[in-house]
């Protein structure tokens, strides 16, 4: 980079104007210095800036006459912006506006302290922010300062038995989370707390969990997938872990960000169902240029709205169907869900099972099982998915799937080209074809769930993940239509 700046005059002008022309000199010397040394880390915004201001400045000074033999110094320096502009991709999406004064001096960014808060508050750096606005790392530091933010200011005061109160809570009905997901549950609660903190408090409240999770790391390696945007790719799927007591887990994540479009849990596996939640889905964050699935005969509402819609069609080929095991992005949260809820469930009613105490044939059992574990099991797929979303992502330097979908968003990509994806990518044990969930007679549920209205709070507070309050409900059930038959 120095070899690009040769400033060859002879110093005859008068001294003010060779105290300028060394300033320069310094200047760009000092610049070639910090990107030698901090390479990809340097922000080429900023340097393209500074470079910039130099040619304006001698170019003013050369047209005035205040300075001469200044025409290889200029050549120069438009060789350096040239070369900066090759390597200068800015930012294709959001770009705040110039804000006019008819002052003196080049126009200001107009970036309010909303928009700085707001991706403060999701946890963007400073860097990170300079880049979605397309300026500069100065200017979000000195607009910052003018607001009075700091990183440093929005993190949590928040005393230490607190902080332990709230994740043994939250360890309690998650046993199996590490650092990630106790952090970005604490993240979609509103509190930003330093990672060293979370370790120290997750050693006092779970040392067993915390020394095993230690000993179960593995390195993963990754293979290719890229989607170019958020909303270019759903995948949706459904989940069988619990099949055997009748529940189905509906899922729908983003390809590129990997934020959670929608995580229910049902009592069937009926299209309905499936589409029932593609639509809460949709309405809230819109409709996704392409949706990608099995072949399971659930999806087939999903594809009809899809091919039918009017924005999307047949010809633009907005639904895509596979094999379950090439759905990459699903089947890799199925893991996730598995270890944080489905797996407590799983060996709760698996014991139930196998003492006796719950009957999967039995069509009351399952009437009451439904009634007491959906709504548990809802919950916590939805807390699951709160911290989901601000969790950091190895593969993403850092970055929560809600970072990746605020910054695709900014970015706003105008063309979607195809989803590359490796087609021999992670395999699970599930296969294709629809599932088929027996479902209870309509009229005996009706009247168990109208008899259990009143009586049984789902939702109470329980230590075992419902198992105490199924019990109770199977027994003043069982009691009840004993006594009536």
């Amino acid at each position: 980079m120095t070899t690009f700046m040769s400033f060859q005059c002879s110093f005859d002008e008068e001294p003010l104007c060779r105290e300028l022309l060394e300033f320069i000199f310094r200047e760009s010397q000092q610049l070639c210095d910090q990107l030698e040394s901090q390479g990809s880390v340097m922000d080429l915004d900023f340097l393209y800036s500074r470079y910039e201001e130099f040619h304006r400045i001698l170019l003013i000074c050369a047209d005035r006459g205040l300075l001469q033999d200044v025409d290889n110094i200029i050549e120069n320096l438009q060789k350096v912006l040239q070369l900066l502009n090759a390597h200068y991709e800015p930012s294709l999406g959001f770009r705040p506006s110039l804000l006019m004064t008819g002052n003196r001096g080049r126009p200001s960014w107009e970036i309010s302290s909303e928009q700085l808060q707001y991706l403060l508050d999701f946890h963007f750096t400073v860097r990170e922010i300079a880049r979605l606005f397309g300026v500069s790392y100065r200017t979000i530091r000195r607009r910052m300062s003018e607001y009075g933010l700091s990183v440093r200011m929005s993190y949590s005061d928040l005393p230490d038995p607190d902080l332990r109160e709230i994740i043994s809570h939250f360890i309690g009905q998650f046993p199996n989370s590490g650092i990630k997901t106790v952090s970005g549950y604490l993240n979609s609660i509103g509190l930003r707390i330093q990672r060293s903190r979370i370790m120290e408090t997750l050693r006092l409240v779970d040392p067993v969990g915390t020394f095993f999770r230690g000993l179960s790391i593995n390195i993963i390696p990754r293979r290719v997938y890229s989607v170019p945007a958020p909303m270019a790719l759903w995948h949706i799927d459904g989940n069988h872990k619990l099949i055997r007591w009748r529940i189905v887990i509906h899922g729908g994540i983003d390809g590129y960000s990997r934020k959670i479009m929608y995580l229910q849990a049902a009592d069937n596996n009926r299209a309905s169902t499936v589409f029932s939640a593609f639509l809460e889905a949709i309405q809230q964050f819109g409709v996704p240029t392409r949706v990608r699935s099995d072949k399971g005969g659930e999806n087939v509402e999903v594809a009809r709205f899809m091919l039918e819609h009017p924005l999307r069609g047949p010809e633009r080929r907005p639904f895509i169907t596979g094999r379950s095991v090439h759905n990459q992005r699903i089947e890799r949260l199925w893991r996730d869900v598995w270890r944080a809820v489905t797996v407590n469930y799983y060996h709760a009613l698996q014991h139930l099972v196998h003492t006796n105490a719950l009957n999967p044939d039995n069509e009351l059992d399952m009437i009451c099982l439904h009634y007491v574990m959906l709504p548990r099991i809802n919950r916590h797929l939805m807390l699951f998915k709160q911290a989901w979303d601000r969790h950091s992502l190895s593969t993403e330097q850092g970055r929560s799937p809600q970072q990746l979908w605020i910054e695709g968003q900014l970015r706003n990509s105008t063309t979607i080209s195809e989803p590359v994806i490796d087609w021999e990518g992670p395999t699970p044990t599930d296969t294709d074809g629809t599932v088929n969930v027996p479902e209870a007679p309509l009229l005996l549920k009706d009247i168990v769930l109208q008899f259990l209205q009143g009586r049984i709070v789902p939702l109470g507070d329980s230590t075992c993940f419902g198992v105490d309050i199924l019990l109770q409900t199977l027994q003043i059930v069982r009691e009840h239509f004993d006594t009536s038959s």
